[in-house]
């Protein structure tokens, strides 16, 4: 059991490390083929961080009111 956690949070670490890296590549490439400035680079990466943090502000609320609509199709109790 405990190697299964520990395998299971050290694939999801190496997931957001390998998406960190990505992200760092693709602005590099978007920076040169725009032939932008660090200005312009800046408000790709805002526009970036906000979306990833209302997408993660956000996950719980869409998990919860799915749930209840689908035990109101199968009428369990209501999650709290």
């Amino acid at each position: 059991m405990k190697f299964r956690v520990l395998l299971t949070a050290s694939l999801i670490s190496s997931l957001i490390v390998l998406r960190s890296n990505i992200v760092a590549v693709s602005l590099r490439s978007i920076r040169q083929s725009l032939e932008s400035s660090f200005a312009d680079v800046q408000r790709v990466i805002s526009a970036y961080v906000l979306i990833h943090i209302s997408e993660r502000a956000t996950a719980p609320m869409h998990a919860k009111a799915h749930a209840k609509k689908k035990c109101k199709l199968s009428d369990c109790p209501a999650p709290r």
